[in-house]
């Protein structure tokens, strides 16, 4: 067991739960809000929920005392998780209005299509990799389970 392992297992509940509030509603933070607020609801939130709390339960199923995720499985996790803050933070917002288009980057250094085109990309760089460090993740809970330790 890895004391990596034990404490991203122990903070999966209350890191998932902020992260999906965080998904839909963190770039409000920084003042970008717009119509996102309301599509992010009915579309990728549900879909993220339902993502991590399925891995959370097979994490927390995995058999084995102390119960806690390999190495792999807890930096998989932290992957997921920094790419879903950072997807929640750059993600641009647009609103009924001509220039109503905003991110984190036009707030901070000014609007330009340049910026916006910036927070688009890395955007989409963060979402792909969310996906892929959560296939992984997911991955290594269902087909690599942690064998539990054989008494001597």
């Amino acid at each position: 067991m890895s004391t990596l392992g034990r404490a991203v297992l122990l903070w999966m509940i209350p890191v998932n739960l902020l992260l999906v509030g965080w998904v839909w509603v963190g770039r409000i933070v920084f003042g970008v809000g717009g119509w996102f607020f309301l599509v992010f609801l009915f579309s990728v939130v549900p879909v993220v929920l339902v993502a991590l709390v399925l891995t959370t339960v097979l994490a927390y199923t995995q058999p084995g005392r102390p119960r806690a995720l390999t190495r792999f499985q807890a930096w998989a996790q932290l992957l997921t998780w920094l790419s879903l803050f950072l997807f929640g933070a750059f993600c641009p917002d647009f609103g009924d209005t001509e220039d109503s288009e905003v991110s984190l980057l036009t707030q901070v250094f000014g609007r330009s299509r340049g910026l916006l085109d910036l927070s688009y990309t890395i955007t989409i760089g963060c979402a792909l990799a969310a996906i892929a460090a959560y296939v992984v993740l997911l991955s290594s809970l269902v087909f690599a389970r942690r064998q539990a330790p054989v008494p001597a």
